[in-house]
């Protein structure tokens, strides 16, 4: 019979790992459940797709955080650095009228990208310092 539950093997591999932290059937049973109940969640899930997306070897499956982030950066350098700079250099040649038709990147929406990969990157550090990141 196929088991069409993906969550199965998964909550499978990590009840084997539980397996050794508790002594009785009882204890084994509430874990297990307990699991199982976490695994419904969304965002458990999200997390657990995160972490088999990032082992991956291929640059265009693991790599688009970094580039996601990248591309904030060059964003929010764009609309805070050097679009003010811009603007200063015209606005001392005469040309505010250029100046103002510089685009304006909407850095609200990027911020709010930006801070949710940056929680990313603080989990990956506490990685690193525990020792258990991927090299």
């Amino acid at each position: 019979m196929i088991n069409l539950n993906p969550m199965a093997g998964i909550a499978k591999a990590l009840m084997g790992g539980l397996d050794s932290l508790f002594t009785s059937d009882e204890e084994r049973a509430k874990a297990e459940l307990s699991l199982n109940q976490q695994l419904q969640q969304p965002h458990i899930l999200q997390a657990l797709a995160n972490i088999e997306e990032a082992k991956h070897p291929s640059v265009f499956v693991s790599g688009w955080r970094p580039a996601l982030g990248w591309l904030c950066v060059f964003i929010l350098a764009w609309t805070w650095i050097v679009r003010d700079l811009i603007i200063i250099g015209l606005n001392l040649a005469d040309r505010a009228a250029i100046a103002s038709q510089l685009p304006v990147a909407d850095t609200s929406t990027v911020i709010t990208l930006l801070l949710c990969l940056l929680g990313l990157g603080g989990a990956r550090t506490v990685e690193k310092l525990k020792g258990v990141a991927r090299r």
